[in-house]
């Protein structure tokens, strides 16, 4: 089992902005590789291309990426092409594209700046965070499911729960609320890390299960913005359909660390097939 760190690295071909890596299969959702751990391995890329360079200012935290996704690639080698569009001094812009036996995958804009001090919370405006049952109240989600999507193997590195206020949809009976709620571990226990959040703001099960709807739901697009480094242990993370229209719906999420920081936000639009 690789931990998040190594599962995202990836290194210098000796071409500029050109980084190798073995995408793995741990991360998957079904056959396809996780949309989250996607982006995640995008944004180190970018981090570790810019963290050599003194011109960047040290730019090694997140904090807005935007990925489409263009086709899903397998697991098994692929590589990044970072492009640096601007360095500044309070920020950089990034584009990365993930590619495999030379063909676009998934390709991301990425906004990079300072790690945000931990002690400079007041002022601070945000949610106040979900009331969740407590983690250890809740269960343990399966690798192995039984709704013909093929297992999870995600859900072996990423402990994740939901709470059984909103997992009637498991038994035929959605709440019809469209909202999903509950927790996220690394099942290592080791902190997660601001890259690790676009992970876990992609974590939940697709909203519309709520709602009776629980085809295959592919994410076109995810827009994920990161506030601050999560405290250690488990983190409460909600979301929600916004929007849903034919073939297509809008979701968002809402991440808290143990401290009730409001530390990540996403949404996505991702197609719905019935």
């Amino acid at each position: 089992m690789l931990d998040l760190a190594k599962a995202v690295a990836s290194s210098p071909t000796g071409e500029a902005g050109r980084r190798a890596l073995v995408l793995d299969e741990q991360w998957g959702i079904g056959p396809k590789l996780h949309g989250g751990y996607l982006l995640a391995v995008l944004a180190q890329a970018a981090v570790d291309e810019l963290l050599p360079d003194d011109a960047s200012g040290g730019h090694d935290f997140p904090q807005a990426v935007t990925g489409t996704f263009l086709r899903a690639p397998d697991p098994g080698a692929a590589d990044v092409k970072v492009t640096v569009l601007r360095r500044g001094r309070g920020a950089s812009q990034v584009r990365a594209l993930l590619s495999q036996d030379g063909r676009p995958c998934v390709e991301a804009a990425m906004v990079l700046g300072d790690t945000p001090d931990p002690s400079g919370r007041e002022g601070d405006v945000s949610p106040a965070p979900i009331t969740v049952t407590p983690f250890e109240a809740c269960e343990r989600r399966p690798e192995n499911t039984d709704d013909g999507r093929g297992g999870l193997p995600i859900m072996r590195v990423v402990d994740t729960r939901l709470d059984p206020a909103c997992t009637g949809f498991l038994e035929g009976r959605p709440t019809g609320e469209g909202r999903l709620t509950g927790w996220a571990e690394l099942d290592t226990r080791e902190p997660w890390s601001p890259v690790g959040l676009l992970v876990a703001l992609d974590i939940l099960p697709p909203a519309c299960f709520d709602l009776g709807l629980d085809g295959w739901s592919p994410t076109m697009s995810l827009t994920a913005h990161v506030h601050a480094v999560p405290a250690p242990g488990p983190l409460r993370v909600t979301q929600w359909l916004d929007h849903l229209v034919g073939d297509r719906m809008h979701e968002r999420c809402e991440v808290w660390d143990t401290t009730d920081r409001l530390v990540g936000q996403a949404s996505q639009l991702a197609a719905v097939r019935r």
